[in-house]
């Protein structure tokens, strides 16, 4: 014959409530930081993205216009909307001169440049 029981013991008590609450909780904790750590990483890739746009624009410019070219240094500009310097250089070199940019940004508290470089003859 089967006994019964007076008590109720097949429900959680309280303390195993709140071990699967922290539990819980330390879990979604490493959730939220993983998906901090993952925009950080996407704005860095969209900064550098624009600053690869940015660079190959000047210098697309710069190579249109050769009457810029006669400078040794053309210009330093900064783009406040998005943070970018942008230094444009032409130096002799060697019966042609050699076009530089270089597109400086900062991103907390690293900065980071593109180069982009090419030879084009006089």
């Amino acid at each position: 014959m089967p006994t019964t029981s007076l008590s109720n013991s097949s429900g959680f008590t309280l303390i195993e409530l709140l071990v699967a609450s922290v539990i819980m909780m330390v879990g979604l904790l490493g959730l939220l930081q993983s998906i901090n750590i993952a925009m950080e990483h996407n704005i860095r890739n969209n900064m550098r993205e624009e600053a690869t746009r940015i660079g190959e624009r000047e210098m697309n410019a710069l190579r249109a216009n050769p009457s810029d070219m006669a400078l040794k240094r053309i210009s330093s500009t900064m783009l406040p909307a998005k943070r970018f310097i942008v230094t444009k250089t032409a130096t002799p070199f060697s019966g042609s001169r050699e076009l530089e940019v270089v597109v400086k940004w900062g991103y907390r508290n690293m900065s980071t440049q593109h180069r982009v470089k090419t030879i084009v003859s006089d």
